[in-house]
């Protein structure tokens, strides 16, 4: 059962998590970077309850693509998929080279979905190399995004436990 206090929290943070993946619809694409911050509510919610941050990542999944189904693709297969792993497992453990090997195997399946299965290309460009070498790429730009985005994620995990005692 999850209390009502982390039902709250959890869909302020969903609600914080769609603002910023929506950031390119609603004023311009060149703020397409700010995207990247839509993982942090999620890792948070999903670090506390990994329940709430389940249906957190689902929710904002689905009113993101009511407004753009291209944002919304990729907040379920990019932004949103590296904060649900990476909340569920540090919620669980605090190996970090578990948390980073779950999370980048993750991030890799859903950029491969993205890349292969969807044919949107991940960097921007079809790449000229065979699927092994590619999806190599994929594993090494994963795990090292993901060790970079846990250190800043649990960053701001740690200063807003501090000022409100999640």
């Amino acid at each position: 059962m999850i209390s009502t206090r982390i039902i709250v929290i959890g869909g302020l943070l969903t609600c914080l998590s769609v603002l910023f993946q929506s950031v390119p619809i609603l004023f311009s694409e060149a703020l397409v970077f700010i995207t990247i911050l839509s993982a942090l509510p999620i890792y948070i919610i999903a670090k506390i309850s990994p329940k709430a941050g389940a249906a957190g990542y689902i929710i904002a999944a689905i009113l993101i693509m009511f407004l753009s189904a291209h944002e919304g693709l990729f907040f379920l297969c990019s932004n949103g998929i590296v904060g649900l792993s990476l909340g569920v497992c540090h919620h669980y453990t605090n190996k970090k080279l578990t948390i980073y090997a779950i999370s980048s195997a993750a991030l890799t399946i859903a950029l491969s979905v993205m890349n292969f299965v969807i044919g949107i290309p991940v960097f921007g460009m079809k790449m000229p190399y065979s699927i092994y070498i590619q999806l190599g790429i994929l594993l090494l730009f994963s795990w090292i995004y993901i060790i970079f985005y846990f250190y800043i994620a649990n960053f701001f995990f740690k200063i807003i436990n501090k000022v409100y005692k999640i």
